[in-house]
């Protein structure tokens, strides 16, 4: 068996079956944890990378991708599948890397199980002015009109399409662009097999957690203690580098911000070289006592 693929798996949490895929060996273990709409393909380009260094999981979350929806609220079961996760590795701690709704899970898993965790990064959030949306919509959009693309993103995320269209809509590049504006500053530079991984999948999950408005106290977060980072892009609309650098002032464990110049919402598929690298970065010190 080649380690260096990723190998699918399953578990089950609360009774529903979870599944994942793991690539790599060793006793260095690494969570990667998709968005809303999401699933572990978007991490396609970065488990190469980080099998040099660390046994790498990347999971579907409860209600995505290949995974069963949940009995309970996306957010909080989420935790508790890292935390099987976890217990499967049968390791000491792990690395914890989450992308935009997934940076919520990474904060709630370093925020709820501390020891589980030995560093974290947080990947186009924490989507900050988002959860601010469900409070205070009015006043949120008035304060920030770029937002509506997260309600874009949303409206459509769980949206599946017959294969034949999303098919159609893969090869031909004027439609890929209006399918992938609200995530990307350029979307024709974006592949047909990166496309594929985000249009018509649909995912059970997406209405559910958008109904719930994330279920995610998000107060817990500002205690964080242990090391994070934080990567962004320039022209991501979503979660702005604005939410970023306030988040980083409110919170000490913070000890690195990257902004990629000219990229959007997803980074490690726009940059991957140079996202690869800050990730490989600052996950490379040895685990730290606590």
């Amino acid at each position: 068996m080649n380690r260096s693929k990723p190998q699918r798996h399953d578990l089950v949490v609360d009774g529903r079956r979870v599944s994942y895929v793991q690539a790599g060996a060793g006793e260095r273990v690494c969570v990667l944890v998709h968005g809303l709409g999401g699933c572990w393909r978007h991490w396609a380009a970065t488990i190469p990378a980080l099998v040099r260094t660390h046994r790498v999981i990347a999971v579907d979350l409860p209600g995505f991708g290949e995974s069963e929806k949940p009995r309970v609220a996306i957010i909080g079961n989420a935790v508790a599948v890292i935390d099987a996760l976890w217990q499967r590795c049968e390791v000491e701690r792990i690395d914890v890397v989450g992308h935009s709704m997934g940076t919520l899970v990474g904060c709630e898993v370093a925020a709820r199980l501390p020891h589980t965790v030995n560093r974290v990064v947080l990947a186009n959030g924490p989507i900050t002015s988002v959860l601010a949306l469900f409070d205070a919509p009015i006043a949120t959009l008035r304060r920030d009109p770029g937002l509506v693309n997260f309600v874009v993103e949303a409206a459509t995320a769980g949206l599946p399409l017959p294969s034949a269209l999303q098919a159609l809509i893969t090869r031909t590049p004027w439609a890929r662009k209006p399918a992938l504006a609200p995530y990307v500053p350029r979307p024709d530079e974006i592949s047909e097999e990166v496309f594929g991984h985000f249009v018509g999948v649909g995912a059970a999950g997406t209405l559910s957690t958008l109904r719930q408005g994330f279920s995610c106290d998000f107060t817990a977060a500002l205690t964080l203690t242990h090391p994070t980072m934080l990567i962004g892009g320039q022209l991501d609309r979503i979660a702005p580098p604005t939410d970023l650098r306030n988040f980083a002032a409110a919170t000490p464990a913070v000890q690195h911000v990257e902004i990629l110049a000219g990229t959007g919402h997803l980074p490690m598929l726009e940059q991957p070289d140079e996202f690869n690298r800050h990730l490989a970065e600052f996950l490379s010190p040895a685990p730290e006592a606590r």
